[in-house]
């Protein structure tokens, strides 16, 4: 069993039962408070009990929670670029052309084949668990929780858009506006396997999609920007960056043109901001560009 909270009472919390304490204040999901109650993690100044019990000020609860691994991940020596990682998450900075979970097409050489690889180095277990995802050719940053409970509490700053992500991009054309909001839903594509496509508003058939950006450098032929997601839809940049005619570079699946030293969607998450989900400190973690897209900009983005 791992620790996974340690709280001393505080004169606030006097009177109350764990379970109150636990929903209430830490956010505990009912799903995760059960799976701790049917593996006996609950503890008051050393002694195991009920989630009924009621705490006094200065009393020392404690919750932990059993080891979990992946099964289904095989481990691989996969070198993983580690940017952060404590007990509770770990941020990774994903090179591009890299699947972050095995899929059907990609059950091996993913991030999660070397992650799992590094913690069984390291003589530990966990279960990868990616609070969000970058596509393939996407690179930068992502963060993994490594329990139930601290997923949950980033998954939920994911919704209320306290967990931050900011992405560059390099799309083609002169973007005119300085900054701008696009506010489109997005549909799967009926017609293609992985496309999707942005929808009117009227038919109320897509998911609601929101992207806000900035232009950072314009030339004749390319813009650098920078994206916030308020929300999280399938290749939402890059279907919004295309539905206002700026597809990405190197990005063909959305009408962007592959070009020398740009063979990929020229998209980089560089920026993740969020508040930790055990000590709630405010967390905040930037990357370089990669070396392809740090070399285009010097050559095509003045």
């Amino acid at each position: 069993m791992n620790e996974l909270l340690k709280i001393k009472i505080a004169k606030d919390f006097d009177g109350l039962m764990i379970k109150e304490i636990l929903y209430d204040h830490y956010h505990f999901s009912r799903k995760s408070l059960a799976k701790i109650k049917n593996n006996k993690g609950i503890f008051l100044n050393g002694v195991h009990v009920y989630v009924t019990m009621r705490v006094k000020e200065g009393d020392t609860l404690q919750i932990l929670v059993p080891e979990e691994t992946s099964t289904d991940i095989i481990p691989q020596p996969i070198p993983i670029n580690i940017v952060y990682e404590d007990l509770d998450i770990v941020v990774i900075n994903k090179p591009p052309n890299i699947v972050v979970h095995p899929t059907k097409n990609h059950f091996l050489g993913t991030i999660a084949n070397g992650l799992m690889y590094y913690w069984q180095t390291k003589g530990k277990q966990y279960r990868f668990r990616p609070v969000h995802r970058l596509d393939k050719d996407t690179s930068g940053l992502f963060v993994v929780a490594k329990n139930q409970y601290s997923h949950h509490k980033l998954a939920l700053q994911l919704q209320t858009r306290n967990l931050k992500r900011i992405y560059h991009a390099i799309v083609h054309g002169t973007v005119a506006k300085e900054a701008d909001i696009i506010d489109a839903p997005i549909l799967k594509d009926p017609d293609h396997a992985v496309k999707r496509i942005v929808v009117p508003k009227i038919l109320k058939e897509g998911k609601p999609a929101i992207t806000f950006y900035k232009t950072i450098k314009r030339s004749k032929d390319f813009s650098l920007v920078e994206l916030e997601l308020a929300t999280g839809r399938t290749h939402q940049i890059r279907v919004h960056m295309s539905h206002i005619n700026h597809p990405l570079v190197g990005d063909d699946l959305y009408g962007g043109q592959k070009i020398a030293g740009m063979n990929r969607q020229a998209l980089h998450a560089i920026k993740l901001q969020f508040n930790h989900p055990i000590s709630e400190r405010f967390l905040s973690f930037s990357v370089p560009y990669p070396e392809d897209m740090q070399q285009f900009i010097s050559l095509n983005v003045n």
